[in-house]
Protein backbone atom coordinates (compact mmCIF):
# COMPACT_ATOMS: atom_id res chain seq x y z
CA UNK A 1 0.00 0.00 0.00
CA UNK A 2 1.28 3.17 -1.00
CA UNK A 3 1.45 6.01 1.66
CA UNK A 4 -0.96 8.66 2.03
CA UNK A 5 1.48 12.00 1.58
CA UNK A 6 -1.01 14.36 3.52
CA UNK A 7 -0.86 11.51 6.56
CA UNK A 8 2.93 11.52 6.23
CA UNK A 9 3.40 15.30 6.29
CA UNK A 10 0.61 15.58 9.17
CA UNK A 11 2.08 12.99 11.28
CA UNK A 12 5.69 14.05 10.77
CA UNK A 13 5.22 18.31 10.53
CA UNK A 14 6.77 18.97 14.09
CA UNK A 15 10.09 17.08 13.14
CA UNK A 16 10.70 18.96 10.28
CA UNK A 17 13.31 20.95 9.51
CA UNK A 18 12.67 24.92 8.44
CA UNK A 19 12.59 24.21 4.60
CA UNK A 20 10.79 21.03 4.58
CA UNK A 21 7.59 23.12 7.10
CA UNK A 22 8.16 25.49 3.99
CA UNK A 23 7.67 22.64 1.82
CA UNK A 24 4.84 20.92 3.36
CA UNK A 25 2.74 24.11 4.01
CA UNK A 26 3.20 25.03 0.07
CA UNK A 27 1.86 21.55 -0.53
CA UNK A 28 -1.16 21.77 2.24
CA UNK A 29 -2.02 25.30 1.40
CA UNK A 30 -3.15 24.17 -2.64
CA UNK A 31 -2.42 20.46 -3.18
CA UNK A 32 -4.15 21.03 -6.98
CA UNK A 33 -1.38 23.37 -7.61
CA UNK A 34 1.33 21.24 -6.52
CA UNK A 35 0.31 18.46 -8.94
CA UNK A 36 -0.09 20.47 -11.64
CA UNK A 37 3.74 21.81 -11.76
CA UNK A 38 6.95 20.35 -12.03
CA UNK A 39 10.01 20.25 -9.69
CA UNK A 40 11.91 23.17 -11.32
CA UNK A 41 8.62 25.71 -11.51
CA UNK A 42 8.14 24.28 -7.52
CA UNK A 43 11.11 25.29 -6.79
CA UNK A 44 11.61 28.53 -8.11
CA UNK A 45 8.11 29.59 -6.62
CA UNK A 46 9.72 28.35 -3.31
CA UNK A 47 13.17 29.77 -4.34
CA UNK A 48 14.41 26.81 -2.54
CA UNK A 49 16.64 24.17 -4.49
CA UNK A 50 15.38 21.11 -6.40
CA UNK A 51 17.34 18.57 -4.29
CA UNK A 52 15.60 19.88 -1.40
CA UNK A 53 11.80 19.07 -3.09
CA UNK A 54 13.69 15.60 -3.76
CA UNK A 55 14.66 14.99 -0.66
CA UNK A 56 11.19 15.90 0.95
CA UNK A 57 9.75 13.98 -1.83
CA UNK A 58 11.58 10.91 -0.01
CA UNK A 59 11.00 11.93 3.61
CA UNK A 60 7.15 11.35 3.29
CA UNK A 61 7.46 7.94 1.12
CA UNK A 62 8.05 8.78 -2.40
CA UNK A 63 10.18 7.82 -4.15
CA UNK A 64 10.28 11.29 -5.91
CA UNK A 65 8.59 14.56 -6.82
CA UNK A 66 6.42 12.73 -9.41
CA UNK A 67 5.21 9.84 -7.35
CA UNK A 68 4.31 12.73 -4.63
CA UNK A 69 2.35 14.62 -7.22
CA UNK A 70 0.30 10.67 -8.37
CA UNK A 71 -0.22 10.46 -4.70
CA UNK A 72 -1.20 14.40 -3.80
CA UNK A 73 -4.06 13.75 -6.72
CA UNK A 74 -5.34 10.46 -5.44
CA UNK A 75 -5.88 11.41 -1.60
CA UNK A 76 -6.75 14.53 -2.93
CA UNK A 77 -10.33 14.00 -1.10
CA UNK A 78 -8.57 12.62 1.88
CA UNK A 79 -6.95 15.81 3.14
CA UNK A 80 -7.13 17.28 6.60
CA UNK A 81 -9.24 19.66 7.28
CA UNK A 82 -10.68 20.74 11.13
CA UNK A 83 -14.46 19.74 12.44
CA UNK A 84 -15.36 22.97 12.62
CA UNK A 85 -15.66 23.18 8.71
CA UNK A 86 -18.24 20.65 8.95
CA UNK A 87 -20.18 20.83 12.10
CA UNK A 88 -22.10 23.62 14.16
CA UNK A 89 -24.04 24.89 16.71
CA UNK A 90 -27.39 24.04 15.05
CA UNK A 91 -26.12 20.24 14.08
CA UNK A 92 -28.08 17.49 15.04
CA UNK A 93 -26.93 14.50 17.44
CA UNK A 94 -27.01 12.29 14.69
CA UNK A 95 -25.54 14.61 12.19
CA UNK A 96 -22.44 14.90 14.91
CA UNK A 97 -22.15 11.54 15.69
CA UNK A 98 -22.01 10.54 12.11
CA UNK A 99 -19.50 13.12 11.69
CA UNK A 100 -17.33 12.17 14.29
CA UNK A 101 -17.62 8.24 13.16
CA UNK A 102 -16.66 9.40 10.00
CA UNK A 103 -13.50 11.13 11.02
CA UNK A 104 -12.49 7.97 13.11
CA UNK A 105 -12.60 6.17 9.62
CA UNK A 106 -10.46 8.36 8.07
CA UNK A 107 -8.27 8.38 11.10
CA UNK A 108 -7.73 4.28 10.39
CA UNK A 109 -7.09 4.84 7.22
CA UNK A 110 -4.66 7.40 6.88
CA UNK A 111 -2.63 5.29 10.20
CA UNK A 112 -3.38 1.95 8.52
CA UNK A 113 -1.58 4.01 4.82
CA UNK A 114 1.35 4.76 7.20
CA UNK A 115 1.96 1.50 9.15
CA UNK A 116 5.16 -0.63 8.73
CA UNK A 117 3.80 -4.09 8.96
CA UNK A 118 7.50 -5.63 8.86
CA UNK A 119 7.81 -3.88 12.12
CA UNK A 120 4.83 -4.99 13.29
CA UNK A 121 5.56 -8.53 12.49
CA UNK A 122 8.68 -8.31 14.64
CA UNK A 123 6.97 -7.15 17.85
CA UNK A 124 4.71 -9.67 17.67
CA UNK A 125 7.27 -12.30 17.44
CA UNK A 126 9.44 -10.81 19.76
CA UNK A 127 5.73 -10.64 22.39
CA UNK A 128 5.20 -13.99 21.73
CA UNK A 129 8.22 -15.61 23.10
CA UNK A 130 8.99 -13.16 26.07
CA UNK A 131 8.62 -14.79 29.80
CA UNK A 132 6.85 -11.64 30.71
CA UNK A 133 5.53 -8.42 29.58
CA UNK A 134 5.45 -5.24 31.01
CA UNK A 135 3.17 -2.59 29.41
CA UNK A 136 3.93 0.66 30.69
CA UNK A 137 1.33 3.86 29.79
CA UNK A 138 0.51 7.10 32.00
CA UNK A 139 -2.54 9.36 31.46
CA UNK A 140 -4.78 8.47 28.60
CA UNK A 141 -1.82 5.96 27.43
CA UNK A 142 -2.54 4.19 30.92
CA UNK A 143 -5.64 2.73 29.66
CA UNK A 144 -4.17 1.46 27.00
CA UNK A 145 -1.97 -0.34 28.49
CA UNK A 146 -4.65 -1.63 30.79
CA UNK A 147 -6.66 -2.64 28.14
CA UNK A 148 -3.53 -4.35 26.64
CA UNK A 149 -3.00 -6.37 29.77
CA UNK A 150 -6.14 -7.39 29.88
CA UNK A 151 -6.07 -8.68 26.71
CA UNK A 152 -2.88 -10.50 26.80
CA UNK A 153 -3.90 -12.51 30.28
CA UNK A 154 -7.25 -13.68 28.98
CA UNK A 155 -4.74 -15.83 26.29
CA UNK A 156 -2.75 -16.95 28.94
CA UNK A 157 0.03 -14.72 28.20
CA UNK A 158 2.01 -13.30 31.76
CA UNK A 159 1.79 -9.74 31.21
CA UNK A 160 1.33 -6.52 33.88
CA UNK A 161 0.50 -2.83 33.17
CA UNK A 162 2.35 -0.11 34.40
CA UNK A 163 0.53 3.27 35.26
CA UNK A 164 2.34 4.60 38.23
CA UNK A 165 5.58 6.25 37.38
CA UNK A 166 7.55 4.82 40.10
CA UNK A 167 6.22 1.37 39.93
CA UNK A 168 7.51 1.35 36.41
CA UNK A 169 11.02 2.86 37.10
CA UNK A 170 11.30 -0.18 39.97
CA UNK A 171 9.60 -2.89 37.41
CA UNK A 172 12.16 -1.46 34.85
CA UNK A 173 15.19 -2.53 37.13
CA UNK A 174 13.73 -6.04 37.55
CA UNK A 175 14.05 -7.02 33.76
CA UNK A 176 16.42 -9.15 31.77
CA UNK A 177 16.62 -10.52 28.59
CA UNK A 178 13.21 -13.06 28.99
CA UNK A 179 11.52 -9.89 29.53
CA UNK A 180 9.73 -7.60 27.15
CA UNK A 181 8.86 -4.06 27.97
CA UNK A 182 6.66 -1.68 25.70
CA UNK A 183 5.86 1.96 26.09
CA UNK A 184 3.05 3.60 25.22
CA UNK A 185 3.28 7.44 24.54
CA UNK A 186 1.07 9.64 22.08
CA UNK A 187 4.16 12.08 21.92
CA UNK A 188 7.02 10.15 22.40
CA UNK A 189 7.94 12.51 25.04
CA UNK A 190 7.01 11.47 28.12
CA UNK A 191 9.83 11.45 30.22
CA UNK A 192 8.58 8.48 32.63
CA UNK A 193 7.46 5.49 29.97
CA UNK A 194 11.23 6.46 28.15
CA UNK A 195 13.21 6.74 31.14
CA UNK A 196 11.63 3.25 32.10
CA UNK A 197 12.14 1.80 28.28
CA UNK A 198 16.41 2.94 29.24
CA UNK A 199 16.13 1.42 32.23
CA UNK A 200 14.58 -2.29 30.90
CA UNK A 201 16.65 -2.31 27.96
CA UNK A 202 20.00 -1.27 30.14
CA UNK A 203 19.31 -4.88 31.93
CA UNK A 204 18.43 -6.90 28.87
CA UNK A 205 14.57 -6.47 27.73
CA UNK A 206 13.67 -6.51 24.89
CA UNK A 207 11.95 -2.94 24.21
CA UNK A 208 8.23 -1.39 22.41
CA UNK A 209 7.16 2.09 21.81
CA UNK A 210 3.95 2.71 20.73
CA UNK A 211 3.82 6.28 19.81
CA UNK A 212 1.98 8.89 17.36
CA UNK A 213 5.53 11.02 16.02
CA UNK A 214 8.41 10.03 14.60
CA UNK A 215 11.58 10.64 15.92
CA UNK A 216 11.16 11.20 19.73
CA UNK A 217 13.34 10.20 22.72
CA UNK A 218 10.95 7.15 22.96
CA UNK A 219 12.23 5.82 19.50
CA UNK A 220 16.14 6.05 20.56
CA UNK A 221 14.99 3.70 23.85
CA UNK A 222 13.17 1.34 21.87
CA UNK A 223 14.62 -1.62 19.66
CA UNK A 224 11.20 -1.46 17.58
CA UNK A 225 9.04 1.79 17.68
CA UNK A 226 5.92 1.30 16.23
CA UNK A 227 4.91 5.01 14.93
CA UNK A 228 0.85 6.09 14.25
CA UNK A 229 -0.61 8.24 11.79
CA UNK A 230 -1.59 11.24 14.42
CA UNK A 231 -4.64 13.22 13.92
CA UNK A 232 -4.28 17.20 14.45
CA UNK A 233 -8.00 18.22 14.61
CA UNK A 234 -9.65 19.20 18.03
CA UNK A 235 -12.26 16.37 19.56
CA UNK A 236 -10.57 13.66 17.09
CA UNK A 237 -8.31 11.18 19.08
CA UNK A 238 -5.68 9.13 18.02
CA UNK A 239 -7.14 6.25 20.99
CA UNK A 240 -8.89 4.63 17.96
CA UNK A 241 -5.70 4.00 15.92
CA UNK A 242 -3.79 2.73 18.61
CA UNK A 243 -6.68 0.16 19.94
CA UNK A 244 -6.57 -1.26 16.46
CA UNK A 245 -2.83 -1.11 16.78
CA UNK A 246 -2.98 -3.07 20.29
CA UNK A 247 -5.67 -5.53 18.61
CA UNK A 248 -3.50 -6.43 15.78
CA UNK A 249 -0.66 -7.74 18.49
CA UNK A 250 -2.66 -9.49 19.92
CA UNK A 251 -4.27 -11.46 17.43
CA UNK A 252 -0.84 -11.78 15.49
CA UNK A 253 0.18 -13.05 18.76
CA UNK A 254 -2.65 -15.37 19.58
CA UNK A 255 -2.59 -17.23 15.65
CA UNK A 256 1.12 -17.83 16.68
CA UNK A 257 0.06 -19.66 19.74
CA UNK A 258 -3.16 -20.66 18.40
CA UNK A 259 -4.25 -23.69 20.70
CA UNK A 260 -2.62 -23.19 23.58
CA UNK A 261 -4.65 -19.85 23.46
CA UNK A 262 -7.91 -21.99 22.54
CA UNK A 263 -7.49 -23.95 25.83
CA UNK A 264 -7.06 -20.34 27.65
CA UNK A 265 -10.17 -19.12 26.67
CA UNK A 266 -12.46 -22.19 27.95
CA UNK A 267 -10.77 -22.62 30.75
CA UNK A 268 -11.67 -18.88 30.96
CA UNK A 269 -15.09 -19.34 29.64
CA UNK A 270 -15.77 -22.05 32.43
CA UNK A 271 -14.54 -19.81 35.20
CA UNK A 272 -17.01 -16.78 33.92
CA UNK A 273 -19.67 -18.80 33.71
CA UNK A 274 -21.07 -18.62 37.20
CA UNK A 275 -20.96 -15.26 37.03
CA UNK A 276 -23.06 -14.72 33.69
CA UNK A 277 -26.81 -14.08 34.27
CA UNK A 278 -29.95 -16.07 32.51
Amino acid sequence: MKKNPYAAIKSQYSSFSKVSKKIADFILDDPTHVTEISVQQAARELDIAESSIVRFSKLVGCSGFTEMKLLLAKYASKAVHTIFEDLSENDTVESITKNVFSRNIDTLERALSLLDFDKIDRAASILSQASCILIAGVGASGTIAEDFYIRLMRIGMRAESLTDSHLMQIRAGQCDASTVMIGISHTGKTHEIVSALATAREYGAKTIGITGYPHTPLKRSSDICLELYSPEQLFVSPRVAQFSLIDSLYVSIAIRQKDRVVQNIHRMNEVLEPFRMD
